[in-house]
C-alpha cells in the first residue's frame, strides 16, 4: 500500500470518528426526543415511589418532555433492573431504584440477572436514608428490648420483607441479639406493613418516608431508626444504637441508571439535570422531611463510591450470615 493511500484511510478515519462524535452530540442535544420511562422495581406509594414521581415531574419541565414512572415490582428489584439492561441505551428508559439495584442484590441473589456494574451506568445519587422498625399499634412493645424480649419468649417470631437494604435490617438485628425469627417475604413493603397491621408478622423494617407517613397514621409504632444519629423529621424515634444494639448503622440511598453503552453526553445531560433537581428548594424540603438527607455525586466520583458500596455490602452479607438465594 502506498504512502499516499495509507494517509488517505487515516483521513477516513479521522473523518468516521469526527461524523460519530458530531452525531452522538446532536443526540444528546435533541434528547429526550420522545417520553422517558422511569422503570421503578417497587409498587406504588411506597417512598420510592414518592420519590421518583417527584423527580419526574421535576425532570420533565426541565427536559421539556414527559418523564413516566413505571412501576414494575418484584424479585427485590431485579425485574426492573433486568428490563432497563436489555432497554435500547439511548436515555429514554432509566432505572430510579434504592441503592439495592447498584450494590447488593447482585451479592445476595444467585440468579440475578444483571451485574451493576457491567450492564448499568450510574448517572446520579439523590438522598441517602435510614429504615424504621415497626410493629403494630396493637403490640405491646414500645422499645426494641420489649420487642427482643417478646420475640424471645414466643420463641422467635417472624418479619416481614420486600428488598434486600430491608432483610439486611432484620438480619443485623438478628445477629445483634440472637433472635431466631424468621423472613416473610412480600413483593411490596405496603404489603408487609398490611400484614404487620393484621399481626401475621411481628416486626417490618420499612424505608423511613413510608414509614413515618404510616406511624403517622396510627397503625402502626416506629421503634428506632437504623442511621448513625436521629432524623430531623422524626426526631422522637431513638437509633438502633441508643436503643441498646451499640454499632448497629445501616444506610441506604437513591440513584437513578441507564443501560451501558447510553451516549455519554446524554448521561452528563441527565445528571445536570439531576443535581439542579436535588438543589431545589421543594425538594430539599421533601428530602428532609421523609427523613433523608440530600446527596449528589458528579459523574467522576460515582464510580468510587459504587465499587465501595459493595463492597460494603460484601462485609455486612458475610458478617449477617445472610443465606445467598
Amino acid at each position: 500500500m502506498t504512502s499516499q493511500a495509507i494517509k488517505a484511510g487515516w483521513r477516513g478515519c479521522v473523518v468516521a470518528i469526527g461524523l460519530a462524535a458530531s452525531a452522538v452530540s446532536v443526540a444528546a442535544q435533541d434528547y429526550p426526543s420522545q417520553a422517558v420511562n422511569v422503570v421503578l422495581g417497587y409498587g406504588a406509594g411506597g417512598g420510592a415511589d414518592v420519590a421518583a414521581r417527584l423527580f419526574s415531574e421535576k425532570a420533565s419541565a426541565l427536559a421539556k418532555h414527559t418523564f413516566v414512572v413505571l412501576n414494575k415490582p418484584g424479585a427485590n428489584g431485579n425485574i426492573a433492573a433486568n428490563e432497563v439492561v436489555k432497554a435500547k441505551p439511548d436515555g429514554h428508559t432509566l432505572l430510579w431504584s434504592p441503592s439495592s439495584a447498584y450494590s447488593s442484590n447482585h451479592l445476595m441473589f444467585k440468579n440475578t440477572p444483571y451485574d451493576p456494574k457491567r450492564d448499568l451506568t450510574l448517572i446520579s445519587t439523590f438522598n441517602q436514608y435510614g429504615f424504621i422498625l415497626l410493629v403494630s399499634k396493637d403490640n405491646p412493645a414500645n422499645s426494641v428490648a420489649e420487642l427482643t424480649e417478646q420475640l424471645k419468649q414466643k420463641g422467635g417470631g417472624n418479619y416481614g420483607s420486600s428488598a434486600t437494604s430491608l432483610l439486611a435490617s432484620a438480619e443485623l438485628y438478628k445477629l445483634a441479639t440472637g433472635l431466631k425469627t424468621q423472613q416473610v417475604n412480600y413483593k411490596t413493603t405496603p404489603d408487609a406493613v398490611r400484614d404487620l397491621v393484621g399481626n401475621q408478622v411481628d416486626f417490618v423494617f420499612a424505608d423511613a418516608a413510608f414509614a413515618i407517613a404510616q406511624a403517622q397514621t396510627g397503625r402502626v409504632k416506629a421503634l428506632a431508626v437504623t442511621l448513625q444519629k436521629r432524623m430531623t423529621a422524626a426526631p422522637s424515634i431513638p437509633t438502633m444504637d441508643e436503643a441498646g444494639l451499640k454499632g448497629y448503622e445501616l444506610n441506604g440511598w437513591m440513584g437513578l441508571a441507564a443501560p451501558k453503552q447510553t451516549p455519554a453526553a446524554i448521561v452528563a445531560k441527565l445528571s445536570k439535570w439531576s443535581e439542579e433537581i436535588v438543589a431545589m428548594p421543594d425538594m430539599r424540603k421533601y428530602t428532609f422531611e421523609s427523613g433523608s438527607e440530600p446527596f449528589f455525586l458528579p459523574l467522576d466520583q460515582l464510580g468510587a463510591f459504587q465499587d465501595a458500596q459493595i463492597e460494603k455490602w460484601r462485609k455486612i452479607i458475610a458478617d449477617s450470615g445472610m443465606a445467598v438465594e
